[in-house]
């Protein structure tokens, strides 16, 4: 009950304007009952009103008095037996008398026991006034003890009064159904739209939107199909993206591996079939070893790619204090690189203290792969900048180093850098790179903790 009285106190939109239809179509269905009621009334009062109308029915009812009194034997003083002819007859006004001498009358008729009374004890008594309307008619009667007569004045229009009432209610009621369709008919022909929108988009339609009108709740449900529509369309583009992206690397990977693996096993084959001095040996061996883990790296960074790109691959985060968290990455990456005899100048701009909530492990991996990349292609002889600042609720890392400008083989078609943008941005950061001046520059950000 309490639920159902805070509903009624809060309404929806959708709500008040079906309920502002109803009104409008009750009030329809009242006017069209009270004009049905009152024309069919006026009709029928203008066809009984008619002269010969009134005198034929008039007449059917005079015989049909005469018949009854003739059948039940009625004494011209029996008021209680024509009492109950007129209870039949209810729409008519009956006045019984003889020679102005009143014995029985519509009107008075709950009187009747008072009025036989005084007639028993006053036989010259007359009992009420004789009244004649303009339209009461007068017949003669033939009574069981003697001649009387009868002024009827019939309302016969109050026979259709039932049937009157009827249709009106009838009518009124067609009324409120067809009103209140015709005010709903835009919110059944929007739902019908919004249904053919949906299947619409079912066929997998990109560019349909389902249009959006009103403010109720229709309007609002019309917006999240089409903001669910649009993300899901997304999600799919960049399912079939990253399906496509990961093709391709697969197809260039396996190129790049069979050339190494090639030279392995010519070089095993020398070895193993004693065409080679013992020196030579070793250095095939060297030379087989080498391209052993250059399979491997690649192996490893197309391993790092398909987790960060499957399904499956799930963050496990933990909050850190980011500047203890930033500091030891950004020491570990420049330790690393300084043994690999780069230089390095980093500029820490965070004062304040934050905090983070993220996966330290691919974190750390993503890193990695900065510095990786750093020692295959960066010049010795550069300095290799880092700086760590906060902007808009990210902690920035933006890395530059100096790109060697003879020609550089390339091993792994960028599937470590691919991969760690797709770390980044299930972390929900973002991982960009670009290169330009034999520069090469890398911006990322990961979100801190509010």
């Amino acid at each position: 009950m309490i639920n159902f009285l805070k509903k009624m106190a809060n309404p929806t939109r959708l709500s008040l304007a079906t309920l502002y239809d109803v009104v409008i179509a009750a009030a329809a269905a009242f006017l069209c009952y009270v004009a049905v009621t009152n024309a069919m009334g006026l009709l029928a009062g203008m066809m009984t009103d008619q002269k010969n109308y009134y005198e034929r029915h008039t007449k059917l009812l005079a015989e049909e008095f005469q018949d009854f009194v003739t059948e039940n034997h009625v004494e011209i003083g029996d008021g209680e037996t024509i009492g109950d002819w007129n209870s039949e007859n209810w729409y008519v006004f009956l006045t019984v008398y003889q020679r102005d001498r009143i014995y029985y009358n519509t009107m008075d008729r709950d009187n009747e026991k008072l009025k036989t009374e005084l007639k028993d004890e006053h036989p010259g008594f007359q009992y009420g006034y004789l009244y004649r309307h303009g339209t009461a008619v007068t017949y003669p009667v033939k009574f069981a003890d003697g001649d009387g007569e009868i002024l009827i004045r019939a309302y016969f229009e109050a026979r259709f009064r039932t049937l009157i009432l009827v249709l009106g209610a009838g009518l009124s009621a067609v009324c409120f159904v067809v009103v209140f369709l015709v005010l709903l008919q835009k919110k059944l022909a929007y739902i019908r739209q919004i249904e053919k929108g949906i299947h619409i988009l079912e066929t997998g339609s990109r560019g349909y939107e389902i249009p959006l009108k009103g403010r109720d709740e229709l309007y609002s449900l019309a917006d999240s199909i089409n903001q669910m529509s649009e993300s899901l369309h997304k999600e799919i583009e960049e399912k079939d993206r990253i399906e496509k992206e990961r093709s391709e690397i697969v197809t260039a990977l396996s190129h790049d591996i069979r050339t190494p693996l090639t030279s392995v096993l010519f070089y095993l084959d020398l070895i193993t079939a004693g065409k080679c001095t013992a020196d030579e040996s070793v250095l095939y061996m060297e030379k087989a070893k080498r391209q052993a883990y250059h399979m491997k790296n690649l192996m490893d960074d197309l391993f790092s790619y398909s987790y960060a790109t499957g399904d499956r691959f799930s963050l496990k985060n933990e909050e850190y204090d980011g500047n203890e968290l930033f500091g030891q990455l950004i020491g570990d990456l420049t330790e690393s690189l300084e043994e690999h005899g780069f230089r390095t100048e980093v500029c820490y701009e965070i004062e304040t203290p934050f905090a983070v909530e993220t996966d330290v492990v691919q974190l750390k991996r993503v890193l990695n792969n900065i510095g990786t990349n750093i020692e295959k292609y960066a010049r010795r002889d550069g300095i290799v900048s880092m700086e760590v600042r906060l902007s808009d609720g990210f902690v920035c890392l933006n890395i530059e180093n100096p790109i060697r400008d003879e020609e550089i083989e390339v091993e792994s078609y960028g599937i470590g850098v691919k991969a760690s943008e797709r770390m980044i941005e299930k972390m929900g950061g973002s991982f960009t790179y670009e290169s330009h001046d034999y520069h090469y520059y890398t911006f990322m950000k990961v979100p801190k903790k509010d």
